[in-house]
């Protein structure tokens, strides 16, 4: 804890005068950069070119910059070592009025920083993946009224609350950080030996060992068992548990994935909760109205509204060469019995060697072959040698055996992606949900197509099942656009139970380095004054 005299007397002449000769634009400061310096000086403007951090403010601010650190962000990062140094010689015998304002300003950046990275995330995604466009502007009202009156009324924690994501579900991510931190300060788990197989009925002290593994993390509830060396059915109910909350086949058989994921480190469990709540602070404020979510790691989309989870279902996603990418829009129509127009990357993967093998692939497929301004062509006339290329078209009609289903939703965006029924159903029921060529196949397109129609004439279920029954392919328009956001959690808190996906992208990691590193300021926000609100 800092503690602190004031730093000025009410009426400082030497403070203002001093403050008046810095630059209003960016500036560093004893080696940090001042990003927010014109919003700084707007602020001393309002506060009458006053000193505002005197001693009950200073606490206040740093009790609210150690809180970051249950966002999974690092408090040092918003407290300067140049700004210790200040305080500890402004004690040790005062400072002049240069070094006074060096202070305040040095303050006032640590500040912005963590309502910056709160309110925005710490990482740019576009840095990460130039597909995601989830940014955000500033809302455009001045906040330099509102830090004016927080900084008085020492209020600088219920500053921060203003800029955290307001969903129930960070604040019970941010439990979940803390509660695998103590954990980790209990001492965490010791990995089980690698073996045989672990099955009900099993003998031995692997299984003593998944016993205890399973009680760290509270899978495992109830008495201790009159034998511990024996995997009965109150261990194997809890197998499965496990298995469910860590993203595996729910089958009760410890194998080598299930013993991989429950040996994954205690500090790596955190650092991926620590990567989620990131991913939060990138959306969450998307969250409000209706929103439909489709979280690619989890493989499920979600209907919000207003917060409130009303409709889920399971989807399918896209392999990992050929990923589901993330991105925001607005669904804006639905397609009723759609055919499918084969993406380049598939022809040049399955059908241009399909035909080379098959000279009726095209036919035997059910597809047909099309010219650019869409005139039909006999697949046996197509030269595959031709240095031309493949300037075709490869398109399956509408029917029961085309890949798009029933349904096609559609939403604007450059990656040719959409969500759809399929015809192939049962791969609803795998664990890992990887199968597609980057579009997302529901579960229950039906039900969703019933919710984006409700309120739009008479388009009843029975009318779209009338609709979808006659094979015409049908276009509808949505009259209320409804916005979709397609995200990839690896962690996800529900009931108070904290479950991880696989990273099935392998993006975590790279996520993990950037939160890791030092403070940066978004693409878009470059050259402005960090006028956060």
């Amino acid at each position: 804890m800092v503690s602190l005299t004031p730093l000025a007397a009410p009426a400082d002449d030497g403070f203002a005068a001093e403050l008046r000769r810095r630059p209003t634009e960016k500036v560093r400061v004893r080696g940090v950069a001042i990003h927010a310096a014109e919003l700084i000086h707007r602020v001393y403007q309002l506060a009458g070119s006053r000193p505002l951090w005197d001693a009950r403010r200073v606490d206040a601010l740093m009790d609210a910059i150690d809180g970051v650190e249950r966002d999974g962000l690092t408090p040092e990062e918003y407290r300067f070592a140049a700004a210790d140094d200040l305080i500890a010689r402004r004690d040790a015998g005062g400072l002049s009025a240069a070094e006074r304002v060096d202070l305040e300003l040095l303050l006032f950046e640590g500040l912005i920083r963590a309502v910056y990275n709160l309110a925005f995330g710490k990482v740019d995604p576009a840095s990460l993946d130039p597909n995601i466009n989830f940014a955000r502007p500033f809302s455009g009202q001045d906040p330099a009224p509102r830090l004016v009156d927080a900084i008085r009324a020492a209020e600088i924690e219920a500053l921060l609350d203003l800029a955290r994501p307001e969903p129930p579900a960070y604040e019970a991510t941010r439990k979940a950080l803390a509660r695998y931190r103590a954990l980790r300060a209990a001492g965490g788990w010791k990995p089980i030996a690698p073996g045989p197989t672990l099955k009900p009925g099993a003998l031995g002290p692997r299984v003593v060992a998944l016993r205890s593994r399973l009680r760290i993390t509270g899978d495992l509830k109830g008495p201790a068992a009159a034998d511990p060396a024996l995997y009965d059915g109150d261990l194997e109910t809890a197998v499965r548990a496990s298995q469910m909350r860590l993203g595996l086949e729910a089958d009760g058989a410890v194998g080598r994935a299930t013993i991989a994921a429950l040996n994954v480190p205690v500090e790596r469990r955190i650092d991926q909760i620590r990567v989620n709540l990131e991913r939060q602070r990138w959306v969450a404020h998307e969250a409000r109205g209706e929103l439909i979510v489709v979280d690619v790691a989890g493989f499920e989309v979600l209907w919000l509204s207003d917060l409130a989870v009303v409709w889920r279902s399971r989807v399918q996603v896209g392999k990992h060469y050929t990923q589901s990418p993330l991105f925001k829009s607005e669904i804006n129509r639905i397609v009723l019995n759609p055919d499918w127009t084969i993406p380049p990357g598939i022809i040049r993967r399955t059908v241009i060697p399909g035909m080379r093998r098959n000279p009726r692939y095209i036919q035997d497929k059910g597809y047909v072959l099309l010219t650019r301004d869409g005139k039909r062509v006999d697949p046996s006339s197509v030269d595959l040698t031709s240095s031309r290329g493949f300037p075709y078209i490869v398109r399956q009609p509408p029917g029961p055996n085309n890949a798009l289903g029933a349904l096609k939703f559609v939403f604007p965006n450059p990656h040719a992606v959409f969500m759809h029924d399929t015809n192939h159903r049962d791969l609803f029921d795998r664990a890992t949900r990887t199968f597609s060529a980057g579009c997302i196949r529901v579960e229950r397109p039906f039900e969703l197509a019933e919710r984006l129609l409700a309120g739009q004439g008479d388009w009843t279920r029975s009318k779209i099942d009338a609709a979808v029954a006659t094979g015409r392919t049908q276009t509808i328009n949505l009259k209320r656009r409804v916005r979709i956001i397609i995200a990839y959690h690896t962690v996800v808190v529900r009931d108070e139970t904290v479950e991880f996906r696989p990273d099935v992208y392998e993006r975590d990691g790279k996520l993990l380095k950037a939160l890791n590193g030092p403070f940066r300021v978004r693409s878009e926000d470059e050259g402005t004054s960090l006028g956060i609100s």
